[in-house]
Order: structure tokens, then C-alpha cells, then sequence
């Protein structure tokens, strides 16, 4: 991911590049006490240098993290989360285990107080924090900050996580944002970023959909259309459910891969580092349950004859 320069030069110091070497195991369960340790447990199992930047957003809530991961994936580095007035003691022990210097903060002072910051920064970190007013000000603006104009962009609906939680390796991949929509209409930073009067417009020629109508409408390609990007190149990525769908990105962005990283797709925090992880290892990330693997991630996983699978968190074998 090519990284705007007024970023490149306040970091220069502090980014290391990593190197994405894929992981050797077969049905390796990471995990770890509760959605700190597990993001931690994650972040140990990455390949390349240990000293890229980290990203940190909150472990209470999705839209953020969903931010996150793309720019962490694209980046081959991690997300770590964080409570909103304090710092896990896990997360806190993996930035030293890290030897990090440098944080990207994903998300407004409602989601990670300024208290987490203020810590951060006592400790030694260099922080900066992307945020926004909301979720899709914040998705918009980490696509503005942290990449330098990005020919593809990602969109997911706002309203759930699952879809991009699918998506944020494929993203990562691709050096692409993820930037979050509503399900029939364009929210107005998104709308206004898409401006091509604005500063740092983000003028894609390719937008991956993800998720089927009842995610992202129609209605909010043909908003997009409208601002002057008729002539750029949209294709949506789908399946019957959740499962289906992070079948059909796999498929898309990483055909070949017989590995696979699996979380549990009726809860989110899992699955927040996990993408990363799965650019990491140039693996699909697919859903499942936590005692079940539902039919469509099963036959993928059949399909591809995988022989490495990587279950984070709460998800099992069946």
C-alpha cells in the first residue's frame, strides 16, 4: 500500500516493512482468554518484521475495527484492540512483545477515550489517531489518510460486520480501503469524499461490492455513478448468507490458496484480527460456527482439498 507522504515522513522513524511468508500448520486453533488475548494470540502468529506499525481500535464495538483491518492487511502488519478508557493487559503485553514504536488509532474518543491515548503516549508510542464522526466518517477518512489514492475501493455495508470481516483480507490484498455504507443510501462523508471538488477525493476505478442487495442496494452504486464514476468498473461479491459470501471474496482473491483462516461468523470480535492474519498468509478468511461448519464453508473447504486451516478464537473443527 503506497502511504501518502505527509505519513511517510512523520513515520519514517518508526515503520519497519513486513513480509508476508505463509504459515505452515494444519487445524491450529489461536485464541486466547477473551477478544484481547485472542487479537494478541493473532498478532504472534504473524510472519515478517515485528516492528510495522500496529493498528488499535476498540474490542466493544465493530465499525471501526472493520476500518482497521483493511489498512492493517494492506499494510502486512496487525490490529490489536483496546477497551474505551483503559488498555488490556494483553494488548499492552504484545506492543512490548512487538518492540512497536508506532500506533495507528482507529476511531473517535467515544470509541477510545483520549485516556488510552495519553497512555499510549506515556509508555513511548507514537500515536496517531484516524477518526471521523461517525463510522463512515471514520472508513472514509482511514481510506483518505492511509492510502494514497487507492485505484479500488471496497464497500460494506455499515449496518453489520460480516461482509467486511470477509473482506478486509481480500482488501488488504489488494491494497484497497473498505469503506462503509448504508444499505440504500450514500452517507455523507462518503458521499462528500467521492466529491471530486473535495481535498484527497477518492476516485476509484474498480469497486468491489460486498454482500447482495439486502447489504448494499443498487440504489447506492447508481449514488456513486452520479458523482462522476459512470465510467468505473463495479462488481459485487455474494452468497445466499454470510458464509456464502466470504466464500465467493475467497474465491475471488485467493483461488488458490490451500489454506484457510476461519472465525465464527455470528460474532464479530474474533474475527476483527483475523483478516489481517489471512493477508498475512495469503489465505481466504471464511466464516463458521463455534461447534458447526456450515455447508457452504465446508464445501469451499473441500473444494479447495485445504490443507492448512487456522481457527481463530471461538471457532472449532466440527
Amino acid at each position: 500500500m503506497r502511504r501518502p507522504a505527509l505519513l511517510t515522513l512523520a513515520l519514517t522513524a518508526a515503520l519497519g516493512v513486513a513480509t508476508a511468508v505463509p504459515a505452515q500448520a494444519a487445524d491450529e486453533r489461536i485464541f486466547g482468554q477473551d477478544r484481547y488475548g485472542t487479537a494478541a494470540a493473532v498478532s504472534a502468529q504473524f510472519e515478517g518484521s515485528p516492528y510495522a506499525a500496529v493498528y488499535l481500535a476498540t474490542g466493544e464495538n465493530f465499525p471501526d475495527a472493520l476500518a482497521a483491518g483493511a489498512a492493517a492487511a494492506g499494510d502486512q502488519s496487525r490490529v490489536l484492540l483496546t477497551g474505551r478508557y483503559e488498555v488490556p493487559q494483553a494488548t499492552l503485553d504484545e506492543l512490548e512483545r512487538l518492540g512497536a514504536s508506532s500506533i495507528y488509532l482507529i476511531g473517535g474518543t467515544a470509541s477510545v477515550s483520549t485516556a488510552v491515548e495519553t497512555e499510549l503516549e506515556r509508555l513511548g508510542y507514537f500515536v496517531l489517531r484516524v477518526d471521523g464522526d461517525d463510522r463512515y466518517d471514520t472508513s472514509v477518512t482511514a481510506a483518505r489518510v492511509l492510502f494514497d489514492q487507492p485505484d479500488t475501493i471496497f464497500l460494506a455495508t455499515g449496518e453489520n460486520y460480516p461482509d467486511a470481516l470477509s473482506g478486509a483480507a481480500a482488501a488488504g490484498s489488494q491494497g484497497a480501503p473498505i469503506v462503509l455504507v448504508g444499505r440504500t443510501s450514500l452517507p455523507e462523508p462518503v458521499r462528500y469524499a467521492l466529491a471530486d471538488e473535495t481535498f484527497r477525493p477518492l476516485n476509484p476505478s474498480r469497486i468491489i461490492v460486498l454482500g447482495g442487495q439486502s447489504a448494499i442496494s443498487d440504489a447506492v452504486l447508481d449514488q456513486i455513478r452520479a458523482l462522476g464514476h459512470q465510467d468505473a468498473t463495479f462488481e459485487r461479491l455474494e452468497g445466499a448468507d454470510r458464509y456464502g459470501t466470504a466464500v465467493a471474496v475467497g474465491q475471488r482473491f485467493f483461488p488458490d490458496s490451500a489454506a484457510a483462516v476461519l472465525a465464527v461468523g455470528d460474532n464479530y470480535p474474533d474475527a476483527l484480527a483475523a483478516g489481517p492474519f489471512a493477508a498475512n498468509t495469503a489465505a481466504p478468511l471464511l466464516l463458521t460456527g463455534a461447534g458447526s461448519t456450515p455447508q457452504a464453508t465446508q464445501a469451499e473447504l473441500d473444494r479447495r482439498g485445504t490443507t492448512d486451516r487456522f481457527y481463530v478464537g471461538a471457532a472449532r473443527p466440527s
